[in-house]
């Protein structure tokens, strides 16, 4: 039962990397989805890094809403480089000290008075800080995306056991069925060869147009191929879980498949006994739909 790495696509994932003086969080939610949607929420300095992370996630992952979110706690010096432009504030000061002399204005000129004037001080990127804070985000990613992985691993393989054990079921009840066919076609033809003799008031029948027309009735009311289809898709169906994640989409199909199957076997069956047992199954297939719609 192990060996089977199918996976839900509902989850949780929280990885953190850190240094001595930043710390980066990352938290990943996942449901269900037809196809990979992410949804990143990032810190503004990180706006860079969504393409690296998007490409990271659909490594490991075909299926499902992903929403990300990425903190970061600690020191931005890292970040940043700042630089004085000395010229500028020669020319800034010169201007002050010429308004102070203008108009015989009291006090020194100070460096808070220096720092409200403009562009004196710019600040740029620090290529080489984002290349080291990208390590922390990638660490953090990844740690969240291994704990994201066995949550929903250990959830997938609860669900394929609940679908495993609907199969099975299937299986037994297309067993019982054989049987019942088989009789239920038997009884069909004496019950018509008696209603039809009785109707002709004993005369005589043409056996050969009797047997005609008792072969195109069972005909149209066997069910056995139906119930072969049904039992080979439940095989394939078993058969596929071993095969692992990515899987959604193969069970979605052979769902398909095996629902057209108990429609017919549904609307050829001439027996109340056939006809419960189908509705038994239809039953469990409903509940498979439920259960692989969350299988990635």
């Amino acid at each position: 039962m192990n060996e089977k790495l199918i996976k839900s696509m509902t989850g949780f994932g929280r990885g953190s990397y850190h240094t001595d003086d930043v710390e980066v969080v990352t938290e990943i939610r996942t449901v269900n989805h037809r196809f990979l949607d992410m949804f990143i929420r990032l810190p503004k300095t990180y706006n860079c890094f969504e393409p690296q992370i998007r490409k990271i996630v659909s490594e490991k992952n075909s299926r499902g809403k992903f929403e990300i979110t990425v903190t970061r706690s600690g020191s931005r010096g890292a970040l940043m480089e700042l630089s004085v432009d000395s010229d500028l504030a020669e020319r800034y000061y010169h201007c002050l000290l010429e308004l102070k002399s203008r108009f015989s204005l009291a006090g020194e000129i100070s460096v808070a008075d220096m720092l409200t004037m403009k562009e004196i001080i710019s600040t740029s990127e620090n290529i080489g800080g984002f290349e080291q804070e990208w390590v922390l985000v990638e660490r953090s990613l990844r740690s969240a995306l291994d704990a994201l992985d066995e949550m929903r691993k250990t959830e997938g393989l609860a669900l394929w056991e609940d679908i495993e054990a609907r199969l099975v079921s299937i299986g037994e009840t297309i067993r019982l069925l054989n049987p019942l066919v088989e009789q239920t076609a038997s009884e069909a033809r004496t019950r018509l060869e008696k209603k039809v003799r009785e109707m002709t008031g004993g005369l005589e029948i043409d056996d050969d147009r009797m047997l005609q027309e008792l072969a195109l009735i069972a005909e149209r009311s066997d069910v056995s191929e139906e119930l072969i289809r049904l039992g080979s898709h439940v095989d394939q169906f078993l058969a596929f879980g071993k095969q692992g994640s990515p899987l959604g989409r193969k069970l979605d199909f052979l769902l398909q498949e095996l629902h057209r199957e108990v429609n017919t076997l549904g609307a050829k069956s001439a027996s109340t006994d056939i006809s419960a047992n189908v509705v038994n199954i239809k039953s469990e297939v409903e509940k498979i739909r439920e259960q692989i719609q969350n299988i990635e």
